[in-house]
């Protein structure tokens, strides 16, 4: 499925290219077209559950068991996937984007604030980096790891794209 292939390769591009070249043009251009099958999943009505599902059985192979083996997302990757599918799946929800079905209820989890924040802020005027810095401003730097701050951040472009 030409759908699957669109959010595999982009998420797998766009993860590799965060872990080596860290966030720059290539990296935007990934996650961009990562959001944008997304973007086509939701509006043709697929749940998450059964994109999630489709996107485990249909993972890429090349036929050599080695290197099957080193590209396979491990459980984390496919975690964070899933959750950036989530977050556009969200946003969406929240903007109230067109479906050619209504894909069931998404649940509550603690992504729904960040996603209705995110889309206040952008509705009144923030840029993504002016939103990032007044997150930096706003927790003074206490609470959060360099890790957390960072993975806030990922989320809060997904959602701002």
């Amino acid at each position: 499925m030409a759908l699957t292939d669109d959010l595999e390769l982009s998420f797998r591009a766009a993860w590799l290219l965060l872990y080596t070249a860290g966030v720059g043009p290539g990296y935007i251009a990934a996650l961009k077209s990562f959001i944008r099958a997304g973007i086509q999943a939701y509006g043709g009505g697929y749940s998450l559950t059964a994109l999630n599902l489709e996107l485990l059985t249909q993972e890429r192979a090349t036929g050599h068991p080695d290197l099957d083996e080193l590209l396979r997302l491990n459980t984390e990757e496919t975690e964070i996937r899933s959750i950036w599918l989530r977050l556009i799946y969200v946003t969406l929800r929240q903007i109230g984007y067109p479906q050619t079905q209504v894909t069931p209820d998404l649940g509550l989890t603690g992504q729904e604030d960040l996603v209705r924040g995110v889309i206040a802020a952008s509705q009144e005027g923030f840029t993504l980096e002016g939103l990032k810095l007044e997150l930096v401003l706003e927790g003074g730097g206490s609470e959060r790891s360099a890790g957390e701050t960072a993975i806030l951040s990922q989320w809060m472009r997904i959602v701002f794209f």
